[in-house]
C-alpha cells in the first residue's frame, strides 16, 4: 500500500512546472513560483494565532507579536511566559516542522484599549482603567471581555469610542506589516503569511458567534470591522464589503460553534440565504478549545473526542455542565443546510472544512501532544510564575491544523483553494487525505499511479458539487497518509459520514469503508504502540444506498491508531498532577484518536 501512495505524489509531481514564465495570479504581484503542481500538493497552516496585542493573551503575560508569531511559524523558536529581567525564559517552545502557511488573528475588539493601556506615550496610560489593566490583569480580563461581549463601552474609549478607534490604528498597521514582511515573495515561495483577524461576536453575553476573516492580501480595510461596528454577521459582511476596495477579497471562518449554545448557525434570513457560502465559505471544525463536528452520540462514539464539558463560555465558570444542543455542531449544520436545499433549492451551510490552533502565546502550529505547553486564552496564565501541574487546563487540547491543495505555496493559490473549500482539517498530525466522487471513477484507481490525474478529470475533489440527477452511481475514492514524521501513528480506519435527506427526514450514516489489517496496540501503562500498522490507506467505495433524487453530502473522517492524550502522558510521569485536575465533569479522556476531516462532496437534485 506505501508503494500505491507513493505512486499517487509521483504522478502528481510529476505535473511539476520550474520556473513557469507566467503564472496566472489572481490577487498579486510576485515573482512566479519554482515549484507549481497541477494535480496540486499539501500545504499546512493556522489560521487562528493571537499575539500580545489581544487583550486575553496580553493579560496572560503573552508579549510575542505578530512578526514573532511568523517567525515561529517558520521555524524559530520563542521564548515563553513567564519572563525574566533580560527577557529570556525557562520556557521555550520551536516546531519539529515549519508551516506552510499562517494567519495571525488577533481581536478586533479592544485593540485599542490594548495599546493604549501598554504604551506609556500614551495619553490614556495613567488614566484609572488603564491602572486597573496593568496591576489588575485577571480583574481586566473577565470585565473587558464582558463588556465587549454586549458591546458596553469602556470609559477610557470615550463617547463615540474615538480614543480607542484611534488607538487600534497601530496594531492593525504592525499586523498588516508582519503579514507584509514574512510572506516570501521570492521563487523559492517557502512560506505564505495572510492578514487577518478575529471578530468577537457574542450572543446573549456568553453565547460564542466568533469569526476569523482571513484576507486575499494586504489590500485591506483601514480598520477591522469588530463585533462593536457590525453586531451581527450580516452587518459585519455588508460592513467588509464596503470597506474592502478593488481587489480586496476575504473569507469569514466561524469556529467554536462547541460554545455558541447553538447560536452560531442560526436560520439566514432572506438576505443572508443566497450569499451565506460565498462569504462563510469554511468553518473551523477543532482547535485548542474542542471538537465541532458532532455531538456526543450513541449512534457514533468517534463524536466523544475532545468534547468539552461545557456549553458556551459562561458555563466554564458557572461549573454548567449541562448537555450541548445539537445544533452547535456542524454535522447538525450539514444537515440543516440539506433541508434548505430541499425546501428552496439553496444550500446556505455547504461549508468546508479547517483546523486551527487558537493559540494565545503567538505559537502557530504548536500542536504536539508530547510536547504541549497550553495555549492560554480561557486557560491558564503563566504571567508571573510556573505552577506546579498541567501547562493548560485539562479539558483543552493542542489544537490543530489546516490544510489546502494548492498548485503552489502562494496566496493566491493557498486562497483560492479557501474559496473553492478543498481543504480539511488535523486534529494536530500531519495526514495527508485526499477526497474524490464521481460515477466515472475506476474501481481501480488505487492501483493506478495517474489516480489523481484520472480523479479529477472524472469527477470532483473535496469541497465539490455535483448534480445527482445525473450520476449513475455515488462512486467515492479516498486515499489517506499517516504522519511521516510520528514513527507510532497509523491509520485504524477511513469512514465516510453521509447525510440526506430522504421523504423530508434528514438521515446520518456513519459507514467504515476501510480498515486497517495490522491493527497495534497501546501499552496504557507506558503510552508506548506495539506493532507495525498501516502507514496508509486507500479504498474506492460505492454507496449502496445512493438515489440520485436525493440531496445528501458526504465528508471523510481519517482515524488513527489509540494513543495517549498529552494530559494523562503528563500524569503518567507526574502523577501528582492529575490528583485534582481531573475531577473535571465529564472526566477527561486518558487516551485518543487522532484524525482528519475532509470538506464534504455535496450531492443536489435541483
Amino acid at each position: 500500500m506505501k508503494l500505491v501512495f507513493l505512486a499517487f505524489y509521483l504522478a502528481a509531481w510529476s505535473s511539476l512546472t520550474y520556473g513557469a514564465e507566467i503564472q496566472p495570479y489572481q490577487y498579486e504581484t510576485r515573482a512566479p513560483c519554482q515549484v507549481h503542481v497541477k494535480n496540486r500538493i499539501p500545504l499546512f497552516g493556522d489560521l487562528h494565532v493571537h499575539t500580545a496585542l489581544s487583550l486575553d493573551a496580553n493579560t496572560q503575560g503573552t508579549l510575542n507579536t505578530p512578526d514573532d508569531a511568523y517567525r515561529y511559524a517558520k521555524g524559530q523558536s520563542l521564548y515563553l511566559q513567564p519572563y525574566l529581567e533580560d527577557g529570556t525564559s525557562e520556557r521555550v517552545s520551536r516546531l519539529k516542522q515549519s508551516l506552510d502557511f499562517a494567519a495571525v488573528t488577533d481581536h478586533a475588539e479592544l485593540l485599542g484599549e490594548v495599546r493604549m493601556c501598554s504604551d506609556i506615550n500614551s495619553l490614556k496610560y495613567k488614566s484609572f482603567h488603564c491602572r486597573v489593566y496593568r496591576n489588575f490583569p485577571k480583574l481586566s480580563y473577565f470585565y473587558l471581555n464582558a463588556k465587549a461581549s454586549v458591546r458596553g463601552e469602556a470609559s477610557v474609549c470615550g463617547d463615540a469610542r474615538e480614543f480607542c478607534l484611534d488607538a487600534a490604528q497601530t496594531p492593525w498597521h504592525e499586523t498588516i506589516a508582519a503579514a507584509e514582511s514574512h510572506y516570501d515573495r521570492t521563487s523559492d515561495c517557502s512560506f505564505s503569511s495572510f492578514v487577518g483577524y478575529e471578530w468577537t461576536g457574542a450572543a446573549y453575553s456568553g453565547n460564542n458567534l466568533h469569526r476569523n476573516i482571513i484576507f486575499n492580501n494586504a489590500n485591506v480595510p483601514s480598520s477591522p470591522v469588530s463585533f462593536y461596528e457590525a453586531p451581527s454577521r450580516k452587518e459585519l459582511w455588508d460592513q467588509l464589503d464596503l470597506s474592502c476596495n478593488e481587489n480586496c477579497d476575504y473569507v469569514v471562518i466561524p469556529h467554536n460553534s462547541n460554545l455558541s449554545n447553538g447560536y452560531m448557525f442560526e436560520k439566514p434570513d432572506q438576505d443572508e440565504l443566497f450569499i451565506q457560502s460565498k462569504k462563510e465559505p469554511l468553518v473551523e471544525i477543532f482547535q485548542h478549545k474542542g471538537s465541532s463536528e458532532c455531538n456526543i452520540s450513541l449512534s457514533d462514539p468517534l463524536c466523544d473526542f475532545e468534547q468539552l464539558p461545557y456549553k458556551d463560555f459562561r458555563s466554564k465558570f458557572q461549573k454548567d455542565f449541562s448537555a450541548s444542543p445539537d445544533a452547535s455542531f456542524i454535522r447538525e449544520s450539514l444537515g440543516q443546510g440539506l433541508l434548505f436545499q430541499e425546501d428552496l433549492s439553496v444550500n446556505p451551510l455547504k461549508f468546508g472544512v479547517i483546523a486551527s490552533t487558537d493559540t494565545h502565546l503567538g505559537t502557530p502550529g504548536a500542536v504536539d501532544e508530547n510536547t504541549f505547553q497550553g495555549h492560554g486564552g480561557a486557560g491558564k496564565s503563566f504571567r508571573s510564575s510556573i505552577p506546579k501541574g498541567l501547562p493548560d487546563d485539562i479539558e483543552f487540547n493542542p489544537g490543530g491544523l489546516a490544510v489546502a491543495w494548492a498548485e503552489e505555496n502562494s496566496r493566491s493559490s493557498i486562497f483560492d483553494a479557501f474559496k473553492r473549500k478543498e481543504v480539511y482539517g488535523t486534529s494536530g498530525p500531519r495526514f495527508i487525505v485526499r477526497f474524490f466522487m464521481g460515477d466515472d471513477l475506476e474501481t481501480t484507481l488505487c492501483q493506478n499511479p495517474d489516480a489523481i490525474s484520472d480523479a479529477y478529470e472524472h469527477g470532483v475533489p473535496m469541497g465539490g458539487t455535483l448534480k445527482s440527477q445525473a450520476l449513475s452511481q455515488a462512486r467515492l475514492f479516498i486515499s489517506s497518509q499517516a504522519d511521516a514524521s510520528l514513527p507510532d501513528q497509523f491509520i485504524d480506519k477511513l469512514q465516510v459520514i453521509k447525510g440526506v435527506v430522504r421523504n423530508g427526514e434528514l438521515i446520518t450514516s456513519i459507514h467504515d469503508v476501510a480498515i486497517t489489517d495490522s491493527p497495534v496496540e497501546l501499552d496504557e501503562g507506558t503510552c508506548r504502540v506495539q506493532g507495525k500498522g498501516q502507514k496508509s490507506m486507500c479504498t474506492v467505495w460505492n454507496d449502496p444506498n445512493f438515489n440520485n433524487a436525493e440531496n445528501a453530502y458526504y465528508y471523510v473522517r481519517v482515524v488513527a491508531n489509540k494513543s495517549c492524550r498529552w494530559s494523562y502522558n503528563l500524569c503518567l510521569k507526574n502523577s501528582e498532577y492529575c490528583d485534582s485536575e481531573s475531577k473535571v465533569e465529564p472526566s477527561t479522556a486518558k487516551f485518543i484518536q487522532e484524525r482528519a476531516w475532509t470538506s464534504p462532496i455535496w450531492l443536489e437534485n435541483t
